[in-house]
């Protein structure tokens, strides 16, 4: 929410009207879009789903009744007396006969006991296969896709077993159907411009396709999600990638025997093709109206912006540092008078706002009890000039300074006897420490002194004369008077960094060791930091 009121806060009239349209425009469009399409993909799915479950009910039904057909067949086959009493020559004649009025069976053989196909010129062992092994059993079987040994293309076997008239298993008829019979059938099962019919086998191979284009005796394997919920049984109806790799809605059900599996499958791009242009008509129309809505809100905006483009010159003008800068009044006498208000108070505003700054910048760098400048000053400003005089090879020093048993002060006749007092003494330092000195309020009834161009020892002798000074002019208030003493600490610049990472730092924090000192001694008194006395000594 914040990003998007800085969006519209950090543009101008025009742009802000604009995109206020355009986003009340885009909210009415969407409000309108966006439900209308997931209520219309409901429905279409739900068509969509209603329509595969029939198509897939009705081309299981076709199917299964093909298999059916071809089953009934070979079992007439097997059991007519030429199969049962062994006369191989009249059987044969029979498959010949049949061939003749019905073309769909590639082949159709007897299979001796023994488990031998015996023609005239070479005998072909299939005792091997599960026809065989379920025909001894005494079961018909039609089977998924096999490799014939005959040639090695993938085939359909339809088999019965033939048995005697005490039941004993004296062979069986076996029916070859070849793809390009069942490609021919499932051809005429396509619906829609991209609805199409799989028939898988029970191992998940694709048997054939209602559109199959490809090579009619290549089995190509299932790599789609529909065999995968067909095998687990599930009810999933979700969009998957379908067997040509595009995305569909599907369907499947299984034969009686679950020895086909039969997939419908539609693209997702039919289902929600007139959905989709449907929608893009509205998307259409919500894009003309916010044109033309936009057009009319760069209308009404110029009309306001130009007196506002005055007030945004004249504020970068006051931006820059020009404070008292005045916006002339003859330029906007036509502007509203909301307007013309507005650039009067501006006006009244710049006249103050000079003076204002001037004072907040005193503010910043004074402290307000004392006033003389506070820590913050002496640490930047102070820093600033004390380089200066570093970089023009000039010494420099730092005096910390400690009113003394100024608790007790505070504590026996009050607070604001202790403000006279630390004003009294921070006047005492204004007036006595030299024109190169700056003198700051560095926390509490400590006072900081950097004296510029001085090394220590000129320094300590101004500590000291400041002692001297606080010590013989005690605070007075009526009748009142409060003696007062002060601790120095007194260190003079080095190159060499002992604490922090400026070299005021370093200067502030030996001062404030030396005060310490002072203080431990006994107070009232200056004492100076060794540290540049022993470089010195070690220079030497």
């Amino acid at each position: 929410m914040g990003r998007l009121f800085s969006l519209f806060s950090d543009h101008t009239i025009k742009t802000r009207l604009q995109l206020w349209i355009s986003a009340i425009i885009l909210l009415l469009a969407f409000s309108i879009i966006v439900p209308f399409y997931f209520i219309e993909k409901s429905n279409r799915l739900e068509e969509a789903r209603v329509q595969l479950k029939q198509v897939i009910a009705l081309q299981s039904l076709y199917i299964e009744r093909w298999n059916q057909e071809k089953l009934d067949a070979i079992k007439r086959f097997a059991l007519s007396d030429n199969a049962k009493f062994h006369r191989i020559g009249d059987l044969k004649r029979e498959f010949q006969d049949y061939a003749k009025v019905n073309s769909e069976f590639y082949s159709i053989t007897f299979v001796e006991p023994d488990g031998n196909i015996r023609t005239d010129r070479t005998s072909i062992y299939v005792g091997d296969r599960e026809y065989y092994r379920l025909g001894k059993e005494k079961k018909s079987l039609v089977s998924g896709v096999v490799m014939s040994k005959d040639n090695g293309a993938p085939v359909i076997t339809f088999s019965s077993p033939v048995l005697g008239d005490h039941g004993e298993f004296k062979g069986i008829v076996l029916g070859i159907v070849t793809l390009e019979m069942l490609n021919k059938l499932m051809a005429q099962l396509s619906f829609g411009d991209t609805g199409e019919v799989y028939v898988l086998d029970d191992e998940g191979n694709i048997v054939t396709a209602s559109n199959r284009a490809e090579n009619s005796t290549i089995i190509q394997p299932v790599t789609s999600e529909i065999y995968q919920r067909a095998v687990s049984n599930s009810k999933d109806h979700s969009a998957y990638i379908g067997f040509r790799g595009e995305s569909v809605y599907g369907q499947y059900r299984w034969s009686q025997g679950k020895n086909w599996l039969v997939v419908g499958e539609i693209t997702q791009k039919e289902i929600f093709r007139k959905l989709n242009e449907l929608s893009m008509t509205i998307i259409i129309i919500s894009l003309i109206a916010l044109l033309l809505s936009v057009a009319a809100a760069v209308m009404i905006a110029s009309k306001i912006e130009r007196p506002i483009r005055y007030l945004l010159r004249a504020t970068k003008i006051i931006q820059k540092g020009n404070y008292d800068y005045q916006i002339n009044v003859d330029k906007i006498r036509k502007a509203p008078v909301e307007l013309r208000q507005l650039v009067a108070t501006f006006n009244l505003m710049s006249d103050r706002l000079k003076s204002n700054i001037s004072l907040l910048e005193h503010s910043a760098w004074m402290d307000q009890l004392t006033d003389v400048h506070n820590r913050r000053y002496m640490m930047l400003e102070g820093n600033k000039q004390l380089q200066s005089c570093i970089y023009s090879g000039q010494t420099c020093s730092v005096l910390m300074m400690d009113i003394d048993h100024f608790k007790k002060i505070n504590d026996t006749y009050g607070h604001l006897v202790g403000d006279g007092v630390l004003h009294h003494v921070a006047s005492i330092l204004r007036r006595y420490a030299g024109e190169d000195a700056i003198v700051a309020r560095y926390g509490g009834e400590e006072f900081i002194l950097l004296l510029l161009r001085k090394d220590a020892q000129e320094s300590a002798a101004v500590a000291e004369e400041l002692r001297n000074i606080i010590l013989e002019e005690p605070f007075s208030k009526e009748s009142l008077t409060v003696k007062i003493t002060a601790s120095i600490g007194v260190a003079e610049y080095s190159p060499t960094l002992e604490y922090g990472t400026m070299v005021l730092e370093d200067m502030v924090s030996r001062a404030d060791h030396a005060l310490y000192r002072a203080k431990s001694g006994g107070r009232n008194r200056v004492v100076v930091d060794t540290k540049r006395l022993y470089d010195e000594d070690d220079h030497v």
